[in-house]
């Protein structure tokens, strides 16, 4: 970018969408159920001390073109994990070619854990001093720490056009004490760890001192369901036997109720028990100020069919998955779709909610909550904070 080869996918100040300053859409949850985060549509509005996060994508910067539509799919809730950093500069203003800038010109800087493809390829091959004997050695070694605590320019990012930050009540002394805190961790790092010590752990214990990763939680549990419906459709058939008529024995009715205990029931409290923290966390961010009372009703309405659609949905096609594995004898397939049909359903929702929300509700009626006059709005937490334009 700074080669003028090519612009970001950022606004730049000639762009009419960029002077309009339009209203970010819609606030979303976070994986934890607990934490809210916007999108940030105008660069500009990035201040030190900001806990931000974009869509993770293991191939940054192979190529433009799939950096923007990795972007595109996480804006889209296709891709559930993100990439977090700490911003230690505010951006007041971006250049002709779309760079975030400090108000002496210098780049925008954060704090992360990051690593690219060829920036992997190049360490490994100078850590093999050009012997390709070492390759397998040096390889081995590298992924056990594939990851640098850094400062790092923002417009790394310049194509990933879909730029999140946590929303949050975060006052001029505490965006001070973050970039401290960041700026002690750059200078003792401690060694990078996928399961341990992550890029979210890293932001989460630079922003709130809680030395935490939801996004591993999540990964942790999604496996563990998975696993609890493989154990659940063993069980059904190494208990049920040959016989499969529900009530020919009592085994196989007992292998039908120890499936469902395995593979139904966690879809279904996991549905409800996220409704239930969602709601709880919703109403509090909104009795905060953080959001608006649209968000506050859009994310309880969109949360409440997600519960409905994806949970009832996936629980119910697992309900039948027996007798779909009874009937065409397919059991490979049959499980394998008992695996998946829960992510399926939450995609195919997550691309519906968006389709009208950016379809329909907005272009239309320009808010997301069409009972009452209240407009889409930026949160008064960044009203309060927003920077004069220079």
């Amino acid at each position: 970018f700074e080669a003028r080869k090519r612009r970001t996918k950022w606004c730049r100040p000639a762009d009419s969408a960029c002077k309009a300053r339009a209203a970010p859409p819609p606030p979303r949850l976070y994986v934890d159920n607990r934490t809210i985060i916007r999108e940030v549509v105008d660069v500009r509005d990035l201040r030190r001390g900001d806990h931000c996060l974009i869509a993770i994508n293991l191939v940054r910067s192979l190529s433009p073109t799939l950096d923007y539509l990795v972007s595109v799919l996480g804006s889209l809730e296709v891709i559930y994990f993100y990439h977090h950093f700490i911003m230690v500069d505010d951006v007041a203003f971006v250049d002709e070619q779309g760079i975030p800038r400090t108000k002496s010109g210098e780049l925008a800087m954060l704090v992360e854990y990051a690593n690219t493809i060829p920036e992997a390829l190049m360490e490994v091959k100078v850590r093999s001093l050009g012997s390709w004997r070492r390759w397998p050695f040096e390889v081995a070694r590298f992924l056990l720490d594939k990851s640098r605590c850094q400062r790092s320019p923002l417009a790394d990012y310049g194509d990933t056009k879909h730029l999140y930050k946590v929303v949050e009540n975060v006052t001029a002394e505490d965006r001070e004490r973050i970039v401290e805190q960041a700026m002690r961790v750059m200078e003792n790092p401690q060694a990078y760890n996928m399961l341990w010590n992550n890029c979210e752990h890293m932001s989460n214990h630079i922003s709130s001192g809680r030395f935490t990763s939801p996004n591993m939680h999540f990964g942790v549990w999604s496996l563990c369901r998975a696993l609890l419906c493989i154990l659940g459709y063993i069980c059904l058939y190494a208990l049920g036997g040959a016989c499969y008529e529900r009530f020919c024995v009592s085994r196989p009715l007992s292998a039908l109720i120890v499936y469902h205990i395995l593979a139904t029931l966690p879809v279904l409290m996991q549905a409800l028990v996220s409704f239930v923290m969602i709601s709880n966390t919703v109403l509090k961010q909104r009795a905060q100020s953080l959001i608006s009372r649209d968000d506050c009703y859009h994310l309880i309405g969109k949360e409440f069919g997600r519960m409905v659609v994806v949970g009832g949905g996936a629980a119910t096609a697992i309900s039948f998955m027996p007798d779909m594995a009874s009937q065409t004898g397919r059991y490979v397939l049959t499980g394998v779709l008992m695996l998946v049909v829960y992510l399926m359903s939450d995609v195919f929702y997550n691309f519906l909610a968006h389709a009208v929300m950016r379809l329909v509700l907005i272009p239309v009626w320009g808010k997301v909550w069409l009972i009452g006059s209240e407009e889409l709005a930026v949160p008064l937490v960044e009203t309060m904070t927003q920077k004069k334009d220079d």
